[in-house]
């Protein structure tokens, strides 16, 4: 049976800052790092906001005792303008073992632009 997902104090890790255009996808990158004595799998969340108005949804990795490295985090930006906070979320067995918000948000904006077709003449 899977334990209750229990509430974590929100660690802060450090992170560029960002300004993307929306509706470009982009990879985030965290080095994860496992202390403990023992392997374990992993899952873990990338999203923008506390509404989760972009998500990257589960990733799956493995980590060795004692062992870290780089996991890829692909993430849709949003359609719509904004300064979203960043949270990275992990999890061993559905039970939340880590809980994240970047130094920076993500700004997301939408630059003018035009299409032209021929001009024609009548």
């Amino acid at each position: 049976m899977e334990q209750p997902k229990e509430k974590k104090e929100i660690r802060w890790i450090e992170s560029e800052d960002p300004t993307f255009e929306g509706g470009v996808q982009k990879t985030a990158v965290a080095t994860m790092n496992n202390p403990t004595a023992k392997a374990f799998d992993y899952t873990a969340e990338l999203y923008l906001d506390v509404t989760k108005v972009a998500s990257t949804g589960q990733i799956p990795f493995s980590l060795l005792a004692g062992a870290q490295g780089p996991v890829s985090f692909p993430l849709t930006m949003p359609l719509v303008e904004g300064d979203f906070p960043v949270y990275l979320d992990v999890f061993v067995g559905g039970v939340l073992v880590g809980a994240f918000q970047a130094t920076e948000n993500v700004v997301v904006v939408i630059s003018p632009d035009i299409v032209i077709g021929p001009i024609t003449w009548d």
